[in-house]
């Protein structure tokens, strides 16, 4: 897969020997070389008609549309508070370190990747300059936001800044405290008002 498909595919072969088992199962693939039930002997396996008539149906139903990036770091950004804000800035520098060197492995991929020359020219190779030529953009557009979030989070920490979480309340609670104390009040009467119908 990741010779076809790039890097971004690796898979191991816990999740192979899972899928063949699934795939053998439902009928369809069957064996059709090796011994049965071999670990550690090559076992050759075909696609059966049924297999066939699945592929088919998996081609022609519609692909998912655009999906958007869910990044880990994004949370922790914003879900960590003024006083991770130092913090995250380290985890982004890293992350845009990361893409850097990953983005740097991908291009040296796709040059070697020669399609050929004349009229011999090889589809896989083409192909693979594809799909890696994917996985770069999308490396290249997360290196773009690793620098703005650097940028926008370097900004924040030069600033007086409110915090949803710890704005303060002009009788000195913050808008967490009172969040809090009004739900526990509420649970707290709920659970007196059972009691007392079940006590009646």
């Amino acid at each position: 897969l990741q010779a076809r498909l790039g890097p971004a595919w690796a898979i191991n072969s816990g999740q192979v020997y899972q899928t063949i088992k699934g795939m053998e199962k439902e009928g369809l693939i069957e064996q059709v070389d090796g011994p049965p039930g071999g670990h550690h002997a090559r076992r050759i396996f075909a696609i059966t008609e049924s297999g066939g008539e699945e592929f088919e149906r998996w081609f022609e139903t519609t692909t998912n549309g655009a999906r958007l990036t869910r990044r880990p770091l994004q949370v922790k950004i914003t879900l960590g508070g003024p006083e991770r804000l130092r913090d995250a800035l380290e985890q982004i520098d890293a992350y845009e370190r990361d893409c850097a060197g990953r983005l740097k492995t991908l291009s040296r991929m796709q040059d070697e990747q020669e399609p050929g020359v004349g009229p011999e020219v090889r589809a896989d190779y083409v192909l693979l300059r594809l799909n890696l030529s994917a996985d770069i953009i999308q490396l290249e557009g997360e290196l773009r936001w690793a620098r703005h979030a650097h940028e926008m989070v370097t900004w924040l920490l030069d600033r007086e800044a409110i915090w949803p979480a710890t704005s303060e309340r002009s009788d000195g609670s913050t808008a967490g405290d009172r969040d809090r104390r009004t739900a526990r009040e509420g649970l707290f009467g709920r659970m007196a008002t059972r009691h007392l119908r079940s006590a009646d």
